[in-house]
């Protein structure tokens, strides 16, 4: 959906839908398939820039979030919120990474089976020659977007995302999991 001949197309599928159900909520639709479009795409950018380091996003996701913690360290758990990974795919991020020498693993000094991980000096160097590439990319894609263009758009986004996280959130306790 890279082109504005495939926004008319979408439009006109969605057109086409509501003749045949007419409660069909088109510009609801529109939006959801514009941000599953957007989400993809960004994701592709970023891949593009953190593969040739042999990265994938949820591993870098992880490396950075440890790299903004004051200690860099955080238990897996913290992680998992932090990074919206599941406990197994948290485990598989961290054995890759410990691999890399990126980060290490070790047991807590205050609780012997919880386990820590900390970013390594290598895993702060890639980091940092990582980041500045993704903010150049990040800011020319959006530089048709002032400053306050962004913070509203900012401002809609987290309370989107608060509406679907709440129907997850529902939608799972409805199902008593």
């Amino acid at each position: 959906m890279n082109n504005p001949l495939q926004f008319s197309e979408l439009e006109a599928n969605l057109e086409r839908m509501r003749s045949r159900l007419p409660d069909t909520p088109q510009v609801s639709v529109l939006l959801s398939r514009l941000l599953i479009h957007l989400g993809r795409g960004m994701a592709a950018m970023l891949d593009q820039q953190i593969r040739p380091f042999g990265l994938t996003e949820p591993e870098f996701r992880v490396l950075t979030t440890l790299f903004c913690q004051p200690a860099g360290t955080a238990n897996p758990s913290e992680l998992c919120i932090r990074t919206s990974q599941s406990a197994a795919n948290m485990s598989r991020i961290s054995d890759s990474l410990v691999a890399r020498n990126l980060i290490t693993r070790d047991s807590s000094v205050q609780d012997r089976r919880k386990m820590v991980l900390r970013i390594t000096e290598p895993g702060e160097d890639l980091v940092r020659q990582l980041l500045p590439k993704c903010f150049g990319q990040l800011r020319e894609t959006l530089l048709e977007f002032s400053e306050d263009d962004q913070q509203r758009l900012v401002g809609l986004m987290k309370r989107l995302c608060l509406r679907v996280d709440g129907a997850l959130l529902h939608h799972v306790s409805e199902r008593g999991e």
